[in-house]
């Protein structure tokens, strides 16, 4: 039963490269064959194996363990934020922006001069613009105008136009009349 394999390589002599082949014989019994292949199948084993030990701690790192670091992550920047004394939504969303831009932290951004000028400025602007949203136009009314002295100084009685509330342009022409009866010396004229 011990046959024998051959097998033929093409060699080319002293790698001088002369064009010529030389045909090489090797001849080996066949339980050596068989050996050969037996322990290379083994290695081939051995390495898939090792393969496969070394590509286990990648895929043994679970998504589930990030999502705690990344909700403990936001639960310490809002309390950085909170402590800093930023509450107010849009003021967290320059800062977390400011903070994927930059590349940082919070906690460095929130100590950095520039982003502390460019939130001062988003601060006063939202200052402003809820200062001034109740505010009508025209010449509005001042308490002044209500008040029967200033008629008095103006030597006529107030209009509808003028003080549009009933109840105080009553006031202020009882006032005013009472002033001219009693003989302040003071005469009105309609002209």
């Amino acid at each position: 039963m011990d046959t024998e394999q051959t097998t033929e390589t093409d060699v080319d002599s002293n790698n001088e490269g002369e064009g010529q082949s030389q045909s090489d014989t090797i001849t080996i019994s066949k339980t050596e064959w068989e050996k050969t292949n037996q322990t290379l199948g083994s290695y081939k084993r051995e390495l898939k194996d090792l393969k496969k030990a070394s590509e286990k701690p990648k895929e043994e790192t679970p998504t589930s363990n990030q999502k705690p670091d990344d909700a403990l992550v936001q639960k310490l920047e809002r309390m950085s934020l909170r402590q800093a004394g930023i509450t107010d939504p849009e003021d967290i969303e320059l800062a977390q922006k400011t903070a994927k831009k930059w590349n940082v932290d919070i906690d460095e951004v929130l100590s950095d001069d520039d982003f502390k000028v460019k939130l001062e400025k988003q601060q006063t602007a939202r200052a402003n613009a809820l200062a001034t949203s109740n505010i009508k136009g025209g010449s509005g009314t001042s308490q002044a105008k209500n008040s029967a002295e200033y008629w008095l100084a103006k030597g006529q009685p107030p209009t509808a136009t003028d003080v549009p509330d009933r109840k105080a342009r009553q006031k202020i022409n009882r006032e005013f009349l009472a002033k001219v009866t009693s003989g302040d010396g003071k005469k009105f004229y309609n002209d």
